[in-house]
């Protein structure tokens, strides 16, 4: 029997849904392994914050940078073709805005009835509140990627217009707030949550118009270098930390510099991953990861919760990290949540199913960023206190309304977009 392959569009890129699609697992077995729950009281930690081997491993394996790149390629592809279609940037804001909030708020909820499953079966108060607050960290992607994805259509307009004076003008201002606030004292370093990721997302428009693939392999790989030298002397000489983990929260320099080194990297191995996934096993894993990615992402801490829970119902021990034991049931671990999220994946499909339909009518860009804003601070504050806070009912009732509000749409008339070429993807694997 020949397997049917998805329709791929004719201006869709392969390689950036594979190399998402392996990126993924990295970031699921990584948050996976940070979880540490020991002590007694049991409380949960970050199992590897001792572990000095991840210091050197977040050099290539800190892959969110890549996200970015894949995001911007997607987002200026979506605009592109939205505008071509007589869309606007609200109805662009609109339907990227619904895409995040509905698997957000579907996923909060899951959270926390997990959390409230094993609070009626007796949890320690403790453990679930230092639990509910590490169930909480992936947020950040989502806050920040809301926010970066809001900001395509004017971005975009910048790229054709100014290319190279927006990427340095980004540079610039990330740079400066750095030394500002590394050097200066000036409390100025949240900033560059929006600079730094900014950048990186227009790295992926340079991407999508090929800027990177018409350069000779040598200079790729010359560039490469460049930026890993320069992160190095930023560490040795300025004193960052080596961590990629660390230069996160808030993003520094050195974050921008190892988005420049994987966008080239990339670059050179693109041609190898179309090659690869023209194969239909490939392929179809690829549309497989890309179809529930965001599922995946979003859910994989309600299938630890749910593994944290069995093992306290069973009574099994929890090793200290980075013991042998801890070590020895890593395996079992990684391979229990990815169970949970196999029975999870099309049973949360089918209940995104059922969110109605958004109205055809226009949304004025004003409006689309307010309902933005407040999916970006409903999930911020979730981020930063914790499931079991007392605003997090709050924070779920504004996004419930926020979702509400994208869904009706308006006040103007119905959206003047045309049908033709409708953005109907064969893989809904980040569909663009």
């Amino acid at each position: 029997m020949v397997t049917q392959l998805p329709r791929i569009p004719p201006d869709r890129d392969l390689s950036i849904d594979a190399v998402r699609a392996l990126c993924l697992p990295i970031v699921v077995v990584l948050h996976a392994l940070q979880m540490g729950i020991s002590g007694d009281p049991l409380r949960a930690q970050n199992a590897l914050a001792e572990w000095q081997p991840l210091v050197w491993i977040t050099w290539v394996g800190m892959i969110m940078p890549t996200f970015f790149i894949a995001g911007g390629f997607a987002g200026i592809t979506t605009w592109r073709r939205l505008r071509g279609r007589g869309g606007t940037p609200g109805d662009y804001l609109r339907d990227r805005a619904l895409r995040l909030a509905r698997p957000v708020l579907t996923a909060m909820l899951g959270v926390l009835a997990i959390l409230g499953i094993m609070a009626l079966c007796g949890a320690d108060l403790g453990l679930l509140r230092s639990f509910a607050f590490r169930l909480a960290e992936p947020l950040w992607f989502i806050a920040v990627y809301a926010i970066c994805t809001a900001f395509v259509p004017l971005m975009a307009r910048l790229h054709r217009i100014a290319a190279w004076r927006t990427f340095l003008g980004l540079a610039g201002a990330a740079v400066a707030v750095d030394l500002l606030s590394r050097f200066g004292g000036i409390p100025i370093a949240p900033l560059n949550w929006l600079f730094v990721w900014l950048f990186v997302q227009q790295l992926g428009f340079g991407v999508r118009d090929g800027w990177y693939a018409k350069r000779p392999r040598w200079l790729l790989v010359a560039l490469a270098a460049v930026a890993y030298v320069l992160m190095a002397v930023a560490v040795w000489g300025l004193g960052y930390s080596p961590d990629m983990l660390d230069n996160l929260n808030p993003p520094t320099v050195l974050l921008l510099l190892l988005g420049l080194a994987q966008v080239y990297v990339f670059t050179l191995l693109q041609p190898a991953i179309r090659r690869a996934v023209r194969r239909p096993r490939v392929l179809l894993t690829v549309g497989a990861l890309g179809t529930f990615g965001m599922t995946i992402y979003l859910w994989h801490t309600v299938a630890m919760g749910a593994v944290v829970g069995v093992q306290l119902a069973l009574g099994l021990p929890f090793p200290d990290p980075l013991t042998p034991a801890w070590w020895l049931t890593r395996v079992p671990w990684v391979l229990a949540i990815a169970a949970v999220l196999a029975v999870l994946c099309p049973v949360v499909a089918r209940i995104e199913l059922l969110w109605p339909r958004e109205r055809d009518r226009q949304t004025p860009s004003l409006a689309a960023m307010c309902a933005t804003a407040v999916l970006v601070i409903a999930v911020a504050w979730v981020l930063t206190q914790g499931y079991l806070n007392g605003g997090t009912a709050g924070a779920i009732a504004a996004l419930m309304a926020a979702i509400a509000w994208l869904t009706v749409g308006g006040p103007s008339g119905s959206r003047n977009v045309s049908r033709a070429g409708s953005d109907t993807p064969g893989l809904r694997a980040s569909r663009s």
